[in-house]
């Protein structure tokens, strides 16, 4: 299928046995179709719209869904595209993603590509993060590279192949770019500009939890305050923060080994380091706060705990929203069919992904 090509997708409601809740399927279970990674802008200011992967005839591409009546705009075409790496910009004007070893800005009016950044020969784009003018990008050296089998059975022996690894900062508008950070020996992974100050990075150390040094990283975009932004021993996991919408804190699960059925969510000034544990919850795999940060969605881990979960943040209580159901399994992509739960702009409904019908589909489910 070509760039611009119209496809269809029928919608199928359904009430959930758990909680009652009326979930929608937006894809059908005939093909690879998700949502991009959780704590990037998938979806239009006017909650139209949702940008989403789809593999079809062999190759996943993006594409762009009316989810009023589920007509979807083709916005790439052939190999190489990162089907989990693409933001939009905050007027929508733009997507940002990642093609091979260029880095590409969309039109979502006329859908022509420019292509802003390339990345050097001997080395391998490895997570981004835009904002409207720059942009922060990992890159690894080819060198380091172990093949990926579609599966975790590398994820280990990547972190233990200790990668040279470095940070990129790209200006978009001037299509200019400078090393913020390089380590000879170590994963980097997870950069994310700090909403309204394109000056701050949040990064993390990449590899198993109870193996890494330290995960949670800042550090300037001139280079300068390189810091850990918390200690952790081998006995503790913490992952999968993201950026508060205003940019005030940063949010991240913490368990203990000893932790059988939960962990604690917590926020993190940038500034100055002040950790504030907010509440327990269920383990989560991901989760992210809505605009206002009044609620956060998070996807449960464990078998028993196979929900999507709603935070009520002010009152510091958890709820079951639906079952996921997800296998959590690969199909040829480790993330394929993990939920990734995320907010419209206007809080009103949750996008994840689930394999829950055989193979991974988009769900939405409404808020109250």
């Amino acid at each position: 299928m070509a760039k611009g090509a119209i496809i269809h997708n029928e919608f199928h409601s359904f009430t959930d046995s758990y909680t009652g809740r009326t979930l929608t399927r937006l894809t059908a279970p005939e093909q690879v179709n998700h949502h991009p990674y959780f704590y990037y802008k998938m979806i239009t200011n006017d909650n139209r719209y949702l940008i989403y992967a789809s593999e079809r005839n062999g190759q996943r591409n993006l594409y762009r869904m009316d989810l009023q009546d589920g007509s979807a705009l083709q916005l790439t075409e052939g190999a190489g595209v990162q089907d989990f790496g693409c933001s939009l910009t905050s007027d929508d004007r733009y997507l940002i993603y990642c093609r091979e070893h260029q880095l590409i800005r969309m039109d979502m009016a006329t859908l022509e590509d420019e292509v802003f950044y390339e990345t050097e020969a001997g080395w391998t784009p490895n997570g981004i993060s835009s904002g409207d003018r720059y942009l922060v990008l990992v890159e690894m050296n080819d060198r380091d590279i172990i093949a990926s089998k579609g599966d975790w059975s590398t994820f280990e022996l990547q972190w233990a192949k200790q990668p040279h690894c470095r940070i990129m900062y790209i200006d978009i508008e001037q299509k200019t770019s400078r090393i913020v950070h390089e380590e000879l020996n170590c994963w980097l992974g997870h950069p994310q500009i700090r909403p309204h100050d394109p000056s701050t990075i949040l990064f993390c150390h990449e590899g198993p939890g109870n193996r890494i040094d330290a995960r949670l990283w800042l550090i300037q975009a001139d280079g300068t305050n390189l810091r850990c932004a918390k200690e952790q021993t081998h006995e503790e996991l913490i992952t999968h923060e993201y950026w508060l919408a205003d940019g005030s804190k940063f949010a991240f699960v913490y368990r203990h080994e000893d932790y059988q059925w939960h962990e604690s969510i917590r926020f993190m000034d940038p500034d100055t380091l002040e950790e504030e544990i907010w509440m327990d919850s269920s383990k989560y795999c991901h989760f992210i706060s809505n605009h206002d940060h009044s609620r956060i969605v998070g996807d449960g881990q464990l078998p028993e705990q196979h929900f999507i979960y709603l935070v009520d943040v002010q009152e510091r209580k958890e709820y079951k929203l639906c079952s996921h159901g997800t296998s959590w399994k690969s199909y040829g992509n480790t993330q394929d069919a993990h939920p990734h739960p995320a907010f419209s702009p206007d809080g009103t409904f949750i996008i994840f992904t689930s394999d829950m019908e055989g193979i991974p589909c988009i769900y939405k489910v409404d808020l109250d």
